[in-house]
């Protein structure tokens, strides 16, 4: 239970040793995307390139080829989706999620936040991460493609140009 033999264990240390190796050259192939949180899709992918990687590990009945080709064609049809959501405008839509406006003008958005599934305590927790201690003082919260809550305050220029693709861009004066 706590110790089987030396073998194993030279093996799980050969493993990451290689495993290692073999995930960083992926991973300067792949790209950053490959690690980022840009979307749901990136999400997944980073957590399933750890959870091969710790069975290729962990696991005896997993050879090091078997995982080397699961890392690899899980980086390669991250890059394949990434460039096909880059050639395709109806691809990308259908893969990733857009920002969605849940306050303006220190006002809340009721049915987006129902929509979201997001509360108002937990808009209100963003403004305060962000240093703000009045809602009337933001202009926008936007929540992002990857779930994070971005917060705009009021400044010197009412020309919110980073608006655009929740407001269109004619509306990006708010």
């Amino acid at each position: 239970m706590f110790f089987d033999s030396w073998e194993q264990v030279l093996r799980v240390l050969a493993m990451v040793a290689t495993s290692y190796a073999l995930i960083i050259v992926i991973l300067r192939v792949a790209g950053k995307r490959s690690l980022s949180k840009l979307n749901a899709f990136d999400f997944v992918v980073t957590i399933a390139l750890g959870s091969i990687l710790a069975s290729t590990i962990l696991l005896k009945d997993i050879s090091l080829s078997e995982g080397a080709a699961a890392l690899l064609g899980l980086a390669a049809l991250q890059m394949v989706v990434t460039w096909l959501s880059n050639c395709s405008h109806r691809f990308a839509k259908a893969l990733r999620s857009e920002p969605r406006l849940l306050l303006s003008d220190g006002k809340f958005h009721d049915e987006a936040l129902r929509n979201e599934r997001i509360t108002q305590g937990e808009v209100e927790a963003a403004i305060r991460k962000h240093g703000e201690g009045k809602i009337a003082n933001v202009s926008a919260v936007v929540l992002e493609s990857d779930g994070s809550l971005s917060v705009i305050c009021q400044g010197p220029s009412r020309d919110f140009t980073a608006l655009r693709s929740v407001l269109g861009p004619e509306e990006t004066s708010l």
